[in-house]
């Protein structure tokens, strides 16, 4: 308990220090809170509803993390009360509440729930189904209509308190994310460079194959992140008063880009990790091999470093720093093809680190103009004439 009380506090303190995840979290509790008490009470004070259990329990589900989300659960939420009360009202006014009845009612109610339009909310129509014709028999038109008004309403308040009260914009968290990966990549590449060159072992090659084997398992959170910042300045008016200029497909070449990057990093430690397992039988390069080598992976580690930044001279570090990665590699092809290796048996491991280093430079060169990465260089807020260029307002209007 007191662990979990512990954990409770350094969450809020991070809340409220801190913009992230924990800050969202918590403003959307609060929100979801404040949309069920407004609900509840205009139930009571507008409708004079007896029992105002549908309106806040409405605006309570409705307020989500993005205005499209919440408008979407108010719609479906909405779409099954619907559905359910008057499948109720039909069953109960034309043949009855019987337990012949009961099966075949239900059947269709629960397929009914089960429409993919009707997402989460799908559960709602078998429930009401089964709450009306147990209660009023399905016969009672003011309960049927009270139920239908009364969701309308919380859907209502719900997405206008998710709007007003400062609608959900997740810039920061989705811009961190795609930081965070590239400088993992960098991070990984540097630890290969500097382990090729001072000693390795099957335990070091092993680490860095899990490393890449986690960043290629974390590349689908950041993509879903930064598709939850792309949704979450639609129908926002937090955006619409000051938008943001993010390229949001950028990031996402990004990370894919890194993601399929990480396939060919994966190979050079897999590689590795078989030439240093004695079980493999698969002989070490040499060392003067490596050591060229991790001057490839140093300069493609580089490259990475202004990967995804748009301005020309960024672009153009990007490409001598592949050039001389890829410099490095077809020397040492050439130096392969033409030296006699000590062990005859060992071609397969050069080759393979040959190739998988090719194309991962490769890989980042088809793709540096269409990637993009957050920097904090300059405002992601547009300046005040392009707003109003996109408002459709000149200058001479202004």
């Amino acid at each position: 308990m007191t662990s979990t009380l512990g954990a409770w506090v350094r969450t809020l303190r991070r809340a409220v220090a801190h913009a992230g995840p924990e800050r969202d979290t918590g403003l959307l509790l609060a929100k979801a809170a404040i949309a069920t008490v407004v609900a509840w009470q205009a139930a009571v004070h507008l409708l004079g509803s007896p029992q105002p259990f549908y309106a806040p329990l409405a605006a309570l589900l409705v307020v989500d993390e993005t205005m499209v989300r919440s408008l979407g659960a108010s719609a479906q939420r909405i779409a099954a009360v619907v559905l359910g009360m008057s499948v109720a009202w039909l069953v109960g006014s034309l043949v009855g509440v019987t337990w012949w009845t009961m099966v075949p009612v239900m059947l269709v109610a629960l397929l009914l729930g089960r429409w993919r339009r009707l997402g989460d909310h799908g559960l709602q129509v078998p429930t009401l189904v089964l709450l009306s014709l147990l209660t009023v028999h399905g016969t009672d038109t003011e309960f049927t209509y009270l139920t239908i008004v009364e969701t309308v309403l919380g859907g209502v308040i719900g997405v206008a308190v998710n709007a007003v009260v400062l609608a959900p914009l997740h810039i920061q968290q989705p811009r961190d994310a795609v930081r965070s990966l590239t400088a993992r990549v960098r991070r990984l590449l540097d630890d290969m460079a500097t382990g090729l060159r001072e000693g390795w072992d099957a335990d070091e090659a092993r680490r860095w194959y899990d490393t890449s084997t986690e960043i290629v398992r974390t590349a689908p959170e950041v993509l879903e992140s930064i598709e939850t910042g792309r949704e979450s300045t639609r129908l926002n008016p937090r955006h619409d008063l000051r938008p943001v200029d993010i390229d949001w497909a950028g990031y996402a070449r990004t990370v894919e880009t890194v993601r399929r990057s990480q396939w060919q990093v994966s190979g050079i430690a897999r590689t590795l990790v078989d030439a240093a397992d004695e079980a493999e039988r698969l002989p070490v390069p040499s060392e003067g091999f490596l050591e060229r080598y991790a001057e490839a992976l140093e300069a493609i580690g580089r490259a990475i470093d202004h990967f995804g930044l748009r301005d020309g001279e960024e672009q153009a570090e990007v490409d001598r720093h592949l050039r001389a990665g890829l410099e490095v590699l077809d020397e040492l092809g050439a130096w392969v093809r033409e030296t006699p290796l000590d062990d005859p048996q060992a071609w397969p491991a050069y080759g393979a680190l040959i190739l998988d280093g090719q194309r991962l430079a490769r890989e980042l060169s088809a793709k540096k103009e269409e990637a993009a990465v957050p920097t904090d260089s300059g405002p992601i807020r547009l300046p005040l004439q392009d707003r109003l260029k996109q408002m459709g307002v000149t200058g001479q209007d202004a």
